[in-house]
């Protein structure tokens, strides 16, 4: 049994290793995600650039332990262990295709693109889900989820939402803003990404 102390906020008696006094709700450390990596934002997003969107798939596998040491039911981590066994194996296809000489139709293209983004998403939900259910069996906190923002920007959104963890969970109803200089970030370089696609597909 946990010895009990008292919260040096409302002096009510606590167990000495909680996070949180259930009393006055007071922290007494930051909440933090302690084991992962690469956790800010903007290294995210430039790493993204810098390798033109592989730097997620390699954050996945960076982060595999780290993630899967904060789920908090066997189900949750079935799930990201297969999602992370199909991302590998459209990384393997993707080496595969580089290294060929096999060239596919633009049809084919755009749809291992999409396939890839709709595993990107996936994986990325389920992050977020493991995250938020760790963050209400740890420090009573429902964090709210925008499943709009999930589809749209996928793993940018969990990246931005792992930066402002602590914020998140100190701050419950502190949501992410298109206004924000991250939200700015994204749709610029979404449109602009937009752009070279089309240009690309048209000149070959």
């Amino acid at each position: 049994m946990p010895e009990q102390v008292k919260c040096p906020f409302c002096e009510n008696s606590v167990d000495s290793d909680t996070e949180r006094c259930l009393s006055c709700g007071a922290y007494f450390t930051e909440p933090q995600l302690k084991e992962i990596k690469f956790k800010d934002f903007g290294i995210f997003f430039a790493m993204q650039l810098l390798t033109f969107g592989l730097f997620a798939i390699l954050w996945f596998f960076i982060n595999f332990r780290a993630i899967n040491n904060l789920t908090v039911n066997a189900r949750d981590s079935l799930k990201f262990k297969w999602l992370a066994v199909l991302l590998g194996i459209s990384l393997l296809g993707y080496i595969g295709y580089i290294l060929s000489d096999i060239k596919f139709s633009h049809g084919v293209a755009v749809i291992v693109a999409v396939i890839q983004h709709l595993i990107g998403i996936a994986l990325s939900y389920r992050v977020l889900k493991i995250i938020q259910r760790y963050t209400r069996d740890k420090y009573g906190e429902i964090l709210d989820l925008n499943p709009y923002y999930i589809i749209i920007f996928s793993v940018l959104y969990m990246s931005h939402f792992i930066d402002t963890y602590t914020k998140r969970v100190m701050n419950s109803h502190d949501y992410f803003s298109f206004k924000s200089p991250q939200g700015v970030a994204l749709i610029t370089v979404l449109a602009i990404l937009a752009v070279l696609a089309g240009i690309y597909f048209h000149l070959t």
